[in-house]
């Protein structure tokens, strides 16, 4: 045993895992902090798509109306829109918490799952468009046992619905079972991979029509980022009639996908499907450059043979020219 203890005390720990390993755990580091830090983007749009609110969100809704903010430059308004800061900055972060501790086991999952079904598809000569966009799937599906639960806590807490994610347990549990906790689940999965198949589509499509206008063969990072946001604006549009049923169902409402749509159309007509568009919009557009660099800075943290003169590296991450960035890009929102 001594023997042993001075190997592993000789040795990195970092140098113990796999290139896998240690990508999932980048992953899991950086799909959390990515998460944490579009939180209250997440929040307006959750309070945005409620259909039946309560008493503390339509006081919420009412505030942000009637005391919009404004911004000018001499007698000209430039900016007016509702003050969604209206109840301090710490209101929006509500249900944080909960997308936290529902994240890391969520990300684990997705990326455990990408990585096996990348490896394996790829030992059998599938295209990489193929082998991505496969792998992406099915980790949303998997990983969807553990979000979905999470999810919903999190938006009961965001709609003022519950104090906490510990009371929202507690009650959705003694008055729904187990199954209260999976509301949505289904819109979940038609959601998330529809919309990871268009937004890839689309970013492969714009990525072919710039590289040969501009007659290159690899695009600088920030070019893939900003096409990838554009596609996943896109994708997050096509699936906000989803996204809101979704939201629906997970806070309380007992109908069917259909009869929420039905529900949704006759009280507020089709635009109502797009309630919370904007924000959602913004956060999918985000998230891949802010989800994108945390990955490229973990990595390097886990690197097992990193040198201090490393760290000059980051910079490089934005300017480097590559084929694609998929496994860091599109990752489920």
């Amino acid at each position: 045993m001594p023997g042993l203890n001075r190997w592993f005390s000789d040795r990195d720990p970092l140098m113990l895992l796999s290139d896998t390993a240690r990508h999932v755990c980048a992953g899991t580091a950086a799909r959390t902090m990515a998460q944490a830090f579009i939180h209250p983007i997440d929040t307006v749009k959750t309070r945005l798509q409620v259909r039946s609110p309560a008493k503390a969100l339509q006081k919420w809704t009412k505030k942000t109306q009637s005391k919009p903010l404004n911004l000018y430059v001499g007698n000209h308004r430039l900016v007016h829109t509702r003050n969604w800061l209206i109840k301090g900055p710490r209101d929006v972060y509500l249900g944080l918490t909960g997308a936290v501790l529902g994240t890391i086991p969520t990300a684990c999952l997705y990326f455990s799952t990408y990585e096996w079904c990348k490896t394996r598809l790829e030992r059998q000569k599938h295209s990489q468009a193929f082998v991505h966009l496969a792998s992406a799937s099915a980790g949303a599906v998997v990983s969807a046992l553990v979000r979905v639960p999470t999810d919903t806590l999190k938006h009961r807490v965001q709609a003022y619905m519950h104090g906490n994610i510990f009371q929202a347990a507690r009650s959705i549990v003694a008055s729904e079972g187990i199954g209260g906790l999976y509301h949505g689940f289904l819109p979940t999965l038609l959601r998330d991979v529809p919309e990871l198949a268009i937004q890839f589509t689309l970013y492969e499509r714009l990525r072919m029509v710039v590289e040969r206008k501009r007659d290159v063969k690899k695009l600088r990072t920030w070019e893939h980022l900003l096409l990838g946001g554009i596609s996943g604006a896109c994708a997050a549009s096509a699936t906000m009639p989803l996204d809101l049923v979704k939201t629906t169902l997970q806070c309380g409402s007992q109908q069917t996908i259909v009869q929420a749509f039905q529900q949704t159309i006759a009280d507020h007509g089709v635009a109502g499907l797009f309630a919370g568009m904007g924000p959602r919009v913004t956060q999918t557009a985000i998230m891949s450059a802010v989800f994108f660099t945390l990955f490229e800075w973990w990595k390097l943290r886990l690197k097992p043979d990193r040198e201090p003169e490393d760290l000059l590296l980051t910079p490089k991450i934005w300017r480097k020219r590559r084929d694609h960035v998929w496994k860091r890009q599109f990752v489920y929102q």
